[in-house]
């Protein structure tokens, strides 16, 4: 049984303000309009430049800069500025040939262009989320006016998913290819239809700029995009002032049911990726990986996915890589993981009367969290298992020195080396030396399935280490309109504006 947090008594009095905010804005309904709302917890502003953007600044970019290919609305690698590609048997070279596109500008899209643009996005992100997976790349040749090869340094399987993040989308001088441009940005950004491509393929990049606005009026097709709190985003999508509303996670759920929202509107994405704890300061009891095996072995996952009902297919995860990349004959699961949730308690609760028969008690940890009814009713339930053995937990929050905090991470891209990366030295502070070099020992291996053994036996190194507790596959959910075109619930939880629209990708 949950209590109700401060943060949910609140939440639909906020939920009507919003709304009566929402007054002078436009309704939703036109089939050639497509209007967006993102939910954003912190700095709800689009900007669809740097590397490191929220979530609206990524479907923004994505709509205004292609890569060489992109994502669809089901989640899966389609042509972007690339017509097509072929890899060579080894792994090792990526040859791409170039659509004939335009920049928004008018100037043809050019193969030393894109390397050249290709080179230096790839350097600035070498310190974003995506700088370890893009280590993998050792050199990018153009070809011809239109053919480019990037050459790898160890095969990398998943490769085409990476280079459809968002963040590879392409500028030049402010300018991107489309398929869409930005009309307005002075209150939300409302998208159209990229200026029409001149006859051109002038390799030196000499073509006149287009100047005839006509044929882009004419086309009706815009998105309005809105990046709010989930309590605005929610209040204008009941108010019928939006059409599609993205990026919820597990925290914002409880504000659904205060707002009414149809069941049948709410759509979950399959995804995969990290939710659970990472410790960030081992002191006292849980400086001792043992002591730290009794937080994982004490969570009732089960109970704790079942106090949100909305999300019926919610899975507890006891592992850090999904079970879909697991390497046969390797069992990264706690040992733990066959006793039943009565004889984990039972021996936590003996092992933590032995510890503090021996060093006194135990501080209650502190648990960093949103400030969000969800993420409350999280913590509740596991400060209840914690007491059930012994223990206590304190929240805090997202901001505040804390022992653990929660990482709800979407995996770009279906690999081991995503999911472990992100418990390296080099991104944790409570980590195993270990492990990493094994991490780099797999990285520098050429054959895939040495590569998949050596990751699999750092899992097994980290799941024991208990720097990270898993507890489940992430939640990402959206809700739309019945019947809205070119929007599907897929494993990245990424939903094109262009596609909302008809307006194709290339």
């Amino acid at each position: 049984m949950t209590m109700p947090s401060r943060t949910t008594i609140f939440a639909m009095p906020a939920l009507l303000a919003a709304s009566i905010g929402l007054a002078g804005c436009g309704m939703a309904g036109d089939e050639d309009r497509a209007h967006v709302t993102v939910i954003e917890d912190q700095n709800p502003v689009i900007k669809p430049i740097g590397i490191q953007l929220n979530h609206g600044s990524a479907i923004a970019r994505a709509a205004i800069a292609k890569g060489l290919v992109g994502f669809d609305e089901q989640g899966r690698v389609v042509p972007a500025l690339a017509a097509r590609w072929i890899v060579t048997d080894d792994g090792l070279s990526y040859i791409f040939r170039l659509n004939e596109a335009h920049w928004n500008d008018g100037l043809p899209v050019t193969a030393n262009r894109i390397a050249t643009l290709l080179r230096e996005r790839i350097e600035e992100l070498r310190i974003s989320r995506l700088g370890p997976d893009l280590s993998s790349i050792d050199e990018i040749v153009p070809m011809t006016g239109r053919v480019i090869e990037i050459r790898l340094s160890t095969p990398h399987p998943n490769f085409l998913q990476l280079i459809a993040q968002p963040e590879l989308g392409l500028f030049r001088a402010g300018n991107g290819a489309g398929p869409m441009r930005i009309l307005e940005n002075d209150n939300g950004y409302i998208l159209g239809l990229m200026n029409p491509p001149l006859p051109e393929d002038d390799e030196d990049e000499q073509a006149a700029p287009a100047t005839d606005e006509e044929e882009v009026v004419s086309d009706p097709r815009r998105v309005t995009l809105h990046s709010e709190s989930a309590a605005k985003a929610i209040s204008r999508y009941t108010a019928g002032y939006t059409d599609v509303v993205l990026n919820g996670k597990f925290h914002h759920l409880p504000l659904l049911d205060e707002a009414g929202v149809n069941t049948n509107d709410l759509r979950l994405n399959p995804v995969a990726g990290l939710f659970g704890f990472q410790f960030l300061r081992a002191e006292g009891f849980w400086a001792v990986p043992k002591n730290r095996e009794i937080l994982s072995m004490a969570i009732d996952r089960p109970a704790l996915l079942t106090s949100f009902p909305k999300v019926t297919a919610w899975q507890s995860r006891q592992k850090i890589i999904p079970e879909a990349l697991d390497v046969e004959g390797i069992n990264a699961r706690p040992d733990w993981s066959s006793m039943t949730m009565q004889d984990r308690q039972a021996f936590a609760r003996e092992h933590v009367t032995r510890w503090e028969a021996l060093e006194g008690p135990v501080n209650p940890l502190t648990i960093s969290l949103p400030d969000a009814a969800g993420a409350d009713i999280l913590f509740l339930r596991v400060q209840s298992d914690l007491r059930r053995v012994g223990l206590d937990a304190r929240k805090v929050g997202p901001d505040e020195n804390a022992d653990i905090r929660l990482i709800d991470e979407i995996a770009a891209y279906d690999s081991a080396k995503w999911f472990l990366f992100r418990l390296t030295c080099s991104a944790m502070t409570v980590c195993l030396n270990d492990a990493d070099a094994k991490m780099a020992e797999a990285a520098a291996a050429t054959s895939l399935p040495v590569k998949a053994r050596l990751y699999a036996e750092a899992e097994q190194m980290l799941v024991r280490h208990y720097n990270f507790i898993p507890l489940a596959v992430p939640v990402r959910w959206s809700i739309s309109r019945p019947g809205q075109q070119g929007f599907a619930v897929n494993p990245r939880a990424w939903h094109p504006l262009n596609q909302l629209v008809g307006i194709p990708i290339s």
